[in-house]
């Protein structure tokens, strides 16, 4: 049986596909986590790929810039650096294939949703930088 997860922010927000949309280049943002285990915010590591259980496809990274709004669900593609991801579990990081870039949520003052975007990793690492994988209980 798969385990699928919320990746949680510190900030009390998960990783979310906008919308709940279906299509290739959907925006991935954070939202508070919804209770009924909502399709749209949960997830799987596969590999070095993190897949959404709503679309079947992989986080990415869209296009530049690097430092702004730049996560939507892709398929899979072998070639595709920009969907590769190393969770460090030391730092509660999502580490990038790119080098020294991390998940971060980019405007954490704004209450719904939350940006996504990569950054050069801070230290220490800041809390909009920090994520945990919470296993789902329902709908496995």
């Amino acid at each position: 049986m798969t385990s699928w997860y919320f990746i949680a922010s510190e900030t009390g927000h998960a990783l979310d596909v906008s919308g709940a949309g279906i299509n290739p280049g959907t925006p991935t943002i954070l939202y508070p986590i919804k209770q009924d285990a909502s399709l749209n915010q949960l997830w799987k590591i596969d590999g070095q790929y993190i897949v959404s259980k709503q679309t079947g496809f992989v986080l990415s990274l869209s296009t530049c810039p690097i430092n702004g709004p730049n996560l939507v669900v892709k398929p899979k593609d072998l070639n595709d650096k920009g969907q590769l991801w190393k969770y460090d579990s030391n730092n509660f990081t999502l580490d990038s294939a790119l080098p020294f870039y991390v998940l971060t949520v980019l405007d954490p003052a704004i209450v719904n949703p939350k940006s996504l975007g990569l950054k050069h990793i801070e230290t220490p690492v800041p809390k909009t930088q920090r994520f945990i994988f919470v296993e789902s209980i329902q709908m496995q």
